[in-house]
């Protein structure tokens, strides 16, 4: 079973760390990372325009990061260990209200999302990983329960 570790450094949205936790093991398990260690910050706008500005040079906040430790000179030391995912939920309540989807929604997207980066996919590698990023995205969003129809709008920016 996944070891899965959630943390917060924002106050302001009520998240349910169960049910994020129960999502973020579902996924685990279907990609195959039954012993999987996983670590998934929620953050504040403010902490997420900070780390993409060290990380990624963009002085702006994002949706959602991935720190992955299976890449790198010492990547292979602990394969088990995935890595971070750092989600920024007033960015996931927006995208939520701007595309009539629910907040729990945008959160299981951007988990989805960040998950599928550490294990690998990279929808900035080209158009055929970006489609294979995105059919896995919608089908790992259906077996959470969700329509992979309400999350176009998502995938189709990704390319």
């Amino acid at each position: 079973m996944p070891l899965i570790q959630i943390s917060e450094k924002q106050s302001r949205i009520e998240t349910n760390r169960r049910r994020i936790k129960s999502a973020a093991n579902r996924i685990l398990n279907a990609l195959g990372f039954t012993d999987a260690e996983l670590s998934i910050l929620i953050v504040d706008d403010e902490e997420m325009a900070g780390l993409n500005s060290t990380y990624r040079r963009k002085d702006t906040s994002t949706d959602v990061l991935s720190f992955p430790m299976r890449e790198g000179e010492f990547g292979d030391v602990c394969e088990e260990v995935l890595g971070d995912v750092v989600i920024c939920a007033p960015m996931a309540k927006r995208m939520g209200e701007l595309h009539g989807a629910s907040f729990q929604s945008v959160m299981d997207l951007l988990l989805v999302h960040g998950i599928l980066h550490l294990v690998g996919h990279d929808h900035e590698q080209g158009r055929g990983e970006a489609a294979r990023m995105a059919d896995k995205t919608m089908e790992l969003l259906k077996m959470l329960g969700h329509s992979a129809e309400s999350f176009a709008w998502y995938v189709d920016g990704q390319d």
